[in-house]
């Protein structure tokens, strides 16, 4: 899981970029796989296989314990009955964070099966929960957003196997988080069971989601 480096966006351009992002699909070029998708799905969504992606064996989910969108205390526990995707990333992020959060709120549909989606900050300086909210208010499906003090972030983090670092600020204050852009994909019965890479594209994840909802 190779960290990548996303420019900042600025407060007054944020909302553009997320409801172009909400609108768009990433998909990545074709490449023999082991999996097959649902019927009618884009064979360039076909990135890898299911062989490329699954923890086997799968494992118990990490620790996630942090402050939610609303000021209230998060365990992903609590989630327990429902598959869960868990992405780490940061709302100032212009292109991977955002198509990647449309992207499985649209798998989701597509699978028509109950999952939830838990978005990790790794930028607690600048997304408190406030900050949380009102960036995930814009997808209204229903998201979870995670942050905490530097400390509780950088434990939840390595617990995941999430890598990320800031780089120095511009004159406005604006810098870039580098970060590790898998999505984790746990089970109803809390087990991780996927590190879905970036790109992988909506009807992909929701091939995967079904194989481990089946």
């Amino acid at each position: 899981m190779t960290p990548r480096t996303r420019r900042p966006v600025g407060p007054a351009a944020l909302a553009a970029v997320l409801l172009l992002a909400l609108s768009a699909c990433t998909s990545a070029a074709p490449s023999p796989s082991v999996i097959m998708l649902d019927p009618g799905a884009s064979a360039s969504n076909l990135a890898m296989g299911m062989s490329e992606t699954e923890y086997s064996p799968a494992k118990p989910e990490p620790p996630l314990q942090l402050t939610d969108q609303n000021g209230q205390a998060f365990d992903i526990t609590s989630l327990r009955g429902t598959p869960v995707f868990v992405f780490f990333g940061y709302t100032h992020c212009t292109d991977v964070c955002p198509t990647t959060l449309a992207d499985l709120r649209t798998a989701i549909a597509q699978s028509g099966l109950p999952a939830k989606v838990v978005f990790v900050t790794v930028d607690p300086a600048r997304d408190t929960a406030a900050v949380m909210k009102s960036y995930l208010d814009l997808y209204q499906a229903g998201f979870i957003g995670l942050t905490g003090t530097a400390a509780q972030i950088a434990a939840a983090a390595a617990a995941w196997g999430v890598q990320y670092s800031s780089g120095p600020a511009d004159s406005n204050g604006n810098y870039e988080v580098t970060h590790t852009s898998d999505v984790f994909l746990v089970d109803a019965s809390g087990m991780l069971r996927n590190h879905i890479f970036a790109g992988a594209g909506s009807p992909l994840i929701a091939t995967i989601l079904k194989q481990v909802s089946g």
